[in-house]
């Protein structure tokens, strides 16, 4: 659960990042230009990325207990890392690193969560 509450948290940085992108572009003669402005506010970049930080932390450990696949820590703790190098370096290219560092997170999630069902198909084999 805790995997697919990350990926879902990751997804949202996702659009965070690319709604206003497609808001200046196709909103400003709609006036929405104010709306993606408020969106790339420093805070509500710590607000997004704290949780996905504590949810992998949480996550990610736990699993690796049970599947002992380091891949979705290698590949979250990367993530992690761009996604805060994306808030930290400014906004010219900020937007590719946090969708690169979300994307990255989400596919953190979903291989913990494969390698953690192939370990209990595995398990339940070994039962037999």
């Amino acid at each position: 659960m805790r995997d697919i509450a990350g990926a879902w948290l990751s997804f949202l940085c996702v659009l965070h990042c690319i709604l206003p992108v497609i808001l200046l572009s196709g909103g400003v003669s709609l006036g929405l230009n104010f709306v993606a402005e408020e969106m790339h506010e420093t805070w509500l970049h710590t607000v997004l990325l704290l949780p996905v930080i504590v949810i992998l932390a949480v996550s990610i450990p736990r699993a690796y207990r049970t599947h002992k696949n380091p891949q979705p820590a290698m590949v979250g703790v990367v993530g992690i890392l761009t996604l805060i190098f994306g808030v930290t370096i400014g906004e010219h290219v900020e937007t590719w690193f946090t969708v690169v560092g979300s994307i990255l997170v989400i596919s953190s999630h979903l291989l913990n969560r494969q390698s953690l069902k192939r370990t209990s198909i595995s398990m339940a084999q070994l039962a037999q």
